[in-house]
């Protein structure tokens, strides 16, 4: 019972002692020839019970209004339903050209069914190969098993503006990833792919950075990458909201680049701290002679300078990395290190993982 019935119901019966109270005063005084002692005996009576009703009443109205206050703020500050676990969730697209229609089907038939893979690739330091990050990927699967190809969905999703969900599902299993690493690994990071349109996106951005305030103890571990093209065609909200994840402690990282000579100054202020060159066009440089070299040399002394790493990718024999090497290029990725591979193959669950901090990252 709240304390609104309480008091109710206590009014209730204090009105009706008190009515009993000066219905039998008034009674008395009719017929017991108006003796003083009665009467008086019988208005204390009254008196004394108006009085416990106007306490009674002014406790329970007051108990009453804390409580509604409490109310107030316990729903103010009661931990967002955001926290609960992730809920992955795809609007249907019945529009637009058939193919992508399809496609994106598939897509959510997997995400619906948890058909949602992370795969993961080393990046590993150089001469050593010893594996110092990872980069992430989803893969999702078909109801028969079979694995989807990215570039089957990747450019409907771009189109239909779903991307922002292909986004969420790489975060969330890379968080899920980094949690289950042990103590021991504490030095690994992981690189997300992230679509510019997905922090444009201010709805999504909300979610998005209320997820990394609650997961903000990996902030050293966790790599939002971009690709070059991407960053030079940025609106201006999003180098805003990229602003904002930079004061949250998390770095970024760039490729696809085709050139050596760029403001590698500005991208550090952005906290921007690696970039990634493909083995094609360094070693195709390199094979210049002693200009080509020298432009090598001073792109990798221009990053050092601006304190960021450089990642050669797309490293797949062997005959490759002697010239890599002659380079002094210090982390590498690519299939000579390690194909991506379900993260199971890479990582290992702790026996009594922590338990994750999360948030809902619905699209």
């Amino acid at each position: 019972m709240n304390f609104r019935q309480k008091s109710s119901r206590y009014n209730a019966m204090v009105l009706f002692a008190a009515g009993i109270t000066g219905a039998t005063l008034i009674a008395a005084v009719v017929t017991s020839g108006f003796r003083p002692d009665f009467e008086i005996s019988l208005a204390c009576g009254l008196v004394v019970s108006l009085i416990l009703h106007a306490r009674a009443s002014f406790a329970l109205t007051r108990a009453q209004q804390e409580l509604e206050m409490l109310r107030g703020l316990v729903s103010k500050f009661r931990p967002s339903s955001a926290k609960a676990a992730p809920k992955l969730k795809f609007e249907p697209v019945k529009r637009g050209d058939k193919k992508d229609v399809d496609a994106l089907g598939l897509v959510q038939a997997a995400i619906e069914n948890d058909r949602v893979d992370l795969y993961l690739q080393p990046i590993v330091s150089l001469p050593q190969r010893k594996v110092r990050c990872f980069e992430a990927f989803s893969r999702l699967r078909n109801e028969d098993g079979e694995v989807l190809k990215p570039a089957d969905y990747l450019d409907a999703a771009e189109r239909a503006n779903r991307i922002g969900l292909i986004d969420n599902m790489i975060l969330l299993r890379a968080v899920q990833a980094l949690r289950q690493l042990g103590p021991e690994s504490a030095q690994y990071r992981i690189f997300c792919n992230i679509s510019p349109a997905t922090i444009f996106d201010q709805d999504f951005f909300t979610r998005f950075t209320d997820y990394l305030d609650a997961n903000d103890d990996l902030a050293h571990r966790l790599v939002f990458e971009f690709t070059y093209p991407a960053i030079e065609m940025m609106h201006g909200r999003v180098k805003e909201n990229l602003n904002a994840i930079t004061k949250r402690g998390f770095a970024f990282s760039v490729d696809h680049i085709r050139r050596f000579d760029l403001n590698w100054q500005a991208l550090a202020e952005k906290n921007f701290r690696f970039v990634k060159a493909s083995s094609a066009l360094l070693l195709s440089e390199s094979a210049k002679g002693a200009e080509g070299q020298a432009r090598v040399k001073s792109f990798r002394e221009n990053l050092r300078a601006n304190n960021i790493d450089l990642i050669v990718e797309k490293v797949e024999t062997e005959m490759q990395l002697p010239g890599i090497l002659a380079i002094g290029i210090d982390y590498g990725q690519g299939a000579l290190f390690g194909a991506p591979k379900i993260a199971g193959h890479y990582v290992k669950t702790e026996k009594h993982p922590k338990p994750e901090k999360q948030l809902s990252m619905a699209s």
